[in-house]
């Protein structure tokens, strides 16, 4: 049942106002429904698909692949951030990648809740992607480290040392 008591097409409006004046760039990829990709410092491309629901307005975002190994190290690490009361929490989607998921009932959203939730996904995802790479994916970056050893290259700044 759609909730009758928010005017959907203002509520539409001021998302595609919010993701303009935050100078997204934005494709419709379904009725209600928009993907975009802001930039982070750590985590470079961060794509982020807004669902425009019955009920809710729902940001899903990949954070990476599943984890080569240390599988029980990356969801420690996911669940301990979960604790924390933020708009956007991890889970995993049905092939078992990472995401990042969070929602605003169509009652509160408004400019400062799109923007918290904006906020929230480019937040988590930075502070979280390098420990992620280094506990999922250490066997490939320790081989990619050698690699840029090997032909000169710069480190990667994600390198499991640190």
């Amino acid at each position: 049942m759609v909730d009758s008591s928010v005017d959907r097409d203002a509520i539409r409006s001021l998302l595609l106002d919010a993701l303009e004046a935050a100078e997204l760039d934005v494709d419709e990829v379904g009725e209600d429904r928009w993907m975009t990709m802001m930039a982070g410092q750590w985590k470079r491309t961060i794509p982020m698909l807004l669902d425009l629901e019955e009920r809710s307005l729902r940001v899903t975002s990949l954070l990476a692949g599943a984890p080569d190994e240390g599988h029980e190290d990356v969801y420690r690490l996911l669940l301990q951030r979960n604790q924390k009361p933020l708009p956007v929490h991890f889970a995993l989607d049905d092939e078992g990648d990472i995401i990042l998921t969070g929602s605003v009932p169509l009652s509160a959203v408004d400019e400062r809740a799109v923007d918290e939730l904006l906020g929230a996904v480019l937040a988590v995802s930075d502070d979280t992607f390098n420990s992620v790479l280094r506990k999922g994916f250490a066997s490939y970056i320790d081989a990619e480290q050698r690699w840029r050893e090997k032909t000169g290259q710069s480190p990667n700044p994600v390198s499991t040392q640190g």
